[in-house]
C-alpha cells in the first residue's frame, strides 16, 4: 500500500479518536480494524459507530490498521480483528486462499457513477468508441462496473486502451478539467462535487438502490465487515456487540438531520466543505444496508453479478456458503 492512503487511514482514524464520544470506557477490549484506504464511504458506518460513542458503550476500543492487500490476509495478530472490504475484492481474497467470512453487511449498492464531461453532450453510442474513460487505480469492479453500464445502455464495449486508470481524485478531475479523459467512472465525494460544479454530466448512478438495481439487479452486497472463522468462536461475543454498534450507526444515518450529520464531515475528508458533505449524504444515504445481519439472496446475487460482469469468469465457481457466517453465529 502507498504512504498516502496509510496516510489517509490514520487520518481517519485520528479523526474518530478526537471526538468526545469516543473514549472507552474502563476494561475495554482493543479490536483491530484493517482497511484499504480507496474504500472512499463504504467504512462510513464503522466510523460513525467509534465517533458516536456506541463502540465505546459496547466496552470496544478500535484500533485502525492499513490492510495487508491481497497477500495480507493472515490472522495471526494478537488482538482479534476485522476487515473492511468491498465485496468483490473479499471474493478474490477467498479465492486466493483466505479464510474469510462476511460478518456484517455495510453497502447495498456500489458508490459509483458514470459521467461524461459537460463540454461532450449529447452522447451517441459512436462516440463512445473513441473516447478514454477514467477509473480508479486498482479498483478492477469500477471499470468491470462501467463496461457493463455501456453494454446493457449504449451497446458498445471500449478497448482496453479506452480505460485510463488514475490514482486518487485529484488526478481524475485534473484529467477530465483538461481533457485527458472525457469520461469518469468513479465515486464520491468527487462525483458529486463535480456535478455540483457543473463539469460533469451524470449517465448512470448506481449508488442509489433504485437504479443500482435497475441496472444490476437485486438485493446486493459492496462493501462489508469480514473475519476469520475463528474470530465468531473465540470472540463472537465481542463480534456481536461490534455489530450491534455499527446497528446503532446503520439507524442514527438513516434518520439524522443536516446538522447532526455536518459535524462528521471530516470523516469524508470534507472538514471545510460540510454543504459538499451534506449533498454527498443526499446521494448516498439510501445506499448503506438497513441491516448490519447479512442476507443469503444479496450474497448469490453479488456472485451471478460478478461473474456476469465482463472477465468475471473468475467468479463462477465461487460457493456464496464460503462467505456466510457460521450457521450458529447471528449479529444481534
Amino acid at each position: 500500500m502507498d504512504r498516502r492512503r496509510c496516510l489517509g487511514i490514520g487520518a481517519a482514524w485520528v479523526a474518530a479518536a478526537a471526538w468526545p464520544g469516543v473514549q472507552a470506557s474502563a476494561g475495554a477490549q482493543r479490536w483491530v480494524v484493517r482497511m484499504q484506504g480507496d474504500l472512499g464511504l463504504r467504512a462510513l458506518p464503522l466510523q460513525l459507530a467509534e465517533r458516536l460513542g456506541y463502540c465505546a458503550q459496547e466496552r470496544l476500543e478500535l484500533l485502525w490498521l492499513p490492510d495487508g492487500g491481497e497477500d495480507g490476509w493472515a490472522e495471526d495478530a494478537p488482538l482479534p480483528q476485522v476487515h473492511v472490504l468491498p465485496f468483490d475484492r473479499l471474493v478474490r481474497r477467498v479465492l486466493a486462499g483466505a479464510e474469510l467470512r462476511i460478518a456484517m453487511a455495510l453497502v447495498r449498492t456500489p458508490h459509483l457513477g458514470l459521467g461524461v464531461a459537460t463540454a461532450v453532450r449529447p452522447v451517441q453510442a459512436l462516440w463512445w468508441n473513441q473516447v478514454r474513460i477514467g477509473v480508479p487505480y486498482g479498483q478492477e469492479a469500477a471499470a468491470r462496473l462501467a463496461a457493463w453500464v455501456l453494454a446493457q445502455g449504449w451497446g458498445v464495449r471500449p478497448a482496453p486502451s479506452q480505460w485510463w486508470p488514475l490514482e486518487g481524485a485529484a488526478a481524475a478531475e485534473a484529467a477530465l478539467r483538461r481533457g485527458t479523459v472525457q469520461a469518469l467512472a468513479w465515486g464520491d465525494p468527487l462525483l458529486t462535487r463535480l456535478e455540483l460544479d457543473g463539469a460533469l454530466h451524470l449517465l448512470a448512478d448506481l449508488r442509489h438502490p433504485h437504479q443500482a438495481q435497475r441496472l444490476l439487479g437485486a438485493p446486493l452486497l459492496c462493501a462489508c465487515v469480514a473475519a476469520a472463522p475463528t474470530l465468531f468462536e473465540q470472540h463472537g461475543d465481542g463480534l456481536r456487540r461490534l455489530a450491534l454498534a455499527v446497528q446503532r450507526a446503520l439507524r442514527w444515518l438513516s434518520t439524522a438531520s443536516a446538522l447532526d450529520l455536518a459535524a462528521h464531515a471530516d470523516l469524508a475528508g470534507l472538514a471545510h466543505e460540510r454543504a459538499t458533505f451534506l449533498r454527498v449524504l443526499e446521494r448516498l444515504r439510501a445506499s448503506y444496508s438497513v441491516e448490519v445481519a447479512v442476507e443469503r439472496a444479496a450474497v448469490q446475487q453479488s456472485l451471478r453479478l460478478l461473474a456476469a460482469l465482463p472477465g468475471g469468469t473468475l467468479y463462477q465457481a465461487v460457493d456464496g456458503q464460503r462467505l456466510l457466517p457460521p450457521r450458529n453465529w447471528t449479529p444481534a
